[in-house]
């Protein structure tokens, strides 16, 4: 699954990470990029240490809606506080972060299919369904992000 289209709107997005817009968001451009970065770092930091004999599968409705439909409806969800703080983000780092995540989502390409990780909500998704929930998620806030340069 590529990530390129994800990774470029998020590159893209860089020079706009200054922008607010509440009618859209209560949070501004930095903070979702940040937040989205944190995120496609964090899982794949946990699928590469993973143990596929670890693997617990779980039924989740939201799994499946948002898995089946590739969306997130906007409202719905909150972040974990790990993944939600409300500190002043140091849009400096970006540059640096987003080529990490790019070395993040390399070492995740050869892992086997039971490698997983552990959603909140979901409970644990095997490679395939992380990858999925890496883009979904991704493309979900870089829509917010659009959103709110659009109307500034």
């Amino acid at each position: 699954m590529p990530f390129t289209s994800i990774l470029n709107r998020l590159e893209n997005a860089i020079p706009y990470a200054d922008k607010v817009n509440e009618k859209v968001s209560q949070r501004g451009v930095d903070w979702h990029l940040e937040h989205s970065l944190k995120i496609v770092n964090s899982i794949c930091k946990t699928l590469v240490g993973s143990k596929e004999e670890d693997y617990a599968p779980k039924f989740s409705l939201p799994k499946y809606y948002i898995l089946w439909t590739n969306k997130i409806p906007r409202g719905k969800a909150r972040s974990p506080k790990i993944f939600n703080t409300k500190e002043t983000v140091d849009t400096s780092t970006f540059p640096e972060f987003l080529e990490k995540t790019k070395q993040r989502l390399v070492s995740i390409e050869n892992l086997k299919a039971q490698q997983h990780f552990r959603h909140p909500l979901f409970g644990d998704l095997k490679l395939k369904a992380a990858k999925k929930f890496i883009n979904i998620h991704t493309s979900h806030h870089l829509d917010i992000i659009e959103e709110i340069i659009a109307a500034s």
